[in-house]
């Protein structure tokens, strides 16, 4: 899965995708990525989800054994009108919704920014990193695609995010899945810290 502004890393390989690449690239042009609801995701027809987000390549580089290495990032969320075969690899006429951005409350954006600003605390703790000072994003979309962009959940929890088009449903989606992830981020984190100032290599 992929949200607006994160970074993706890819590695491609089948025949269909390496052609897509190439497409981009001679048209400048970003493709799309979007969750599989049916089917597999390599070989086979897929039946995708209706809402995903489109990639732009920022850079590629070929590997000793022709597959390519590829880094995008995400730019903006699509959805589905219909579903083309007509190429090697799987098309579609896409819409860009337009945000609705509701009222949520300003305790409930809140809540949900001082979550994010929690896990990401524990996350660089757990990676043994720091920052001072942890931007949470103002609005209910950079929120939600922030907390997306963490990878919390199953995919499907993550599908849900995606999907809302409107700021209260955003936040409370984003709040669900912070919260979710808080406790298990604690113990990740203290054991992190544990085994780092308690071993004896640390010691020494």
């Amino acid at each position: 899965m992929l949200f607006p502004g994160q970074t993706i890393p890819l590695v491609v390989f089948e025949p269909r995708y390496r052609q897509l690449v190439r497409e981009c690239l001679d048209e400048g042009e970003p493709f799309g990525i979007i969750l599989i609801r049916e089917g597999v995701e390599v070989g086979g027809p897929a039946v995708p989800h209706p809402v995903g987000t489109t990639a732009r390549i920022r850079d590629v580089s070929r590997l000793p054994d022709g597959r390519l290495r590829v880094e995008a990032i995400g730019e903006r969320r699509f959805r589905i009108l219909a579903l083309f075969d007509d190429r090697p690899y799987l098309s579609a006429e896409v819409e860009f919704p337009v945000d609705d951005p509701g009222d949520p409350s300003v305790d409930q954006l809140e809540e949900a920014r001082e979550r994010y600003r929690q896990v990401v605390r524990l996350r660089d703790v757990a990676a043994g990193e720091f920052q001072r000072s942890i931007e949470a994003p103002a609005t209910p979309r950079g929120l939600a695609d922030a907390v997306g962009s963490l990878g919390l959940g199953a995919p499907i929890e993550r599908q849900r995010l995606l999907d809302a088009m409107d700021g209260p449903r955003q936040v409370r989606i984003a709040t669900e899945l912070l919260g979710q992830a808080l406790e298990a981020m604690h113990a990740q984190a203290a054991d992190a810290v544990a085994a780092r100032y308690g071993s004896t290599a640390r010691l020494n």
